[in-house]
C-alpha cells in the first residue's frame, strides 16, 4: 500500500497496525481485517487537513476577515472528511 510521503503503517501488539503522521506521531490504530485502501484515505484526509491547517495558520490570522473565515471553513471541511475516513475505514 501506498501512503502519503512520511505517512508510515507500523505494527504494534496483538495483530494491530498503527498509522504514523511525518514525524512520528501516532495518528490511528487499524487492526488487521481494516481494508489497506480505507487505511490510504485517511492518511490522505489527515495530510490535506495539516496542510489546510498549515495555510490557515499563515495567512488566516492576518488576513481579511473573509480570507480569515475561508481558511478556518477550509480547515475545518478536511478535518470533517478525515472523521468521515477515520469512521469508513472502522466500519467496514
Amino acid at each position: 500500500m501506498e501512503l502519503p510521503e512520511g505517512y508510515k503503517l507500523g505494527e504494534a501488539e496483538n495483530d494491530v497496525q498503527v498509522l504514523k503522521r511525518p514525524g512520528g506521531y501516532a495518528l490511528a490504530a487499524f487492526g488487521r481485517g481494516v481494508n489497506p485502501e480505507n487505511i490510504r484515505r485517511v492518511a490522505e484526509a489527515d495530510k490535506r487537513y495539516l496542510e489546510a491547517k498549515e495555510l490557515d495558520n499563515k495567512f488566516g490570522l492576518g488576513g481579511d476577515p473573509e480570507s480569515a473565515f475561508l481558511f478556518a471553513e477550509d480547515v475545518r471541511e478536511a478535518r470533517e472528511k478525515y472523521l468521515l475516513a477515520l469512521e469508513a475505514a472502522y466500519r467496514e
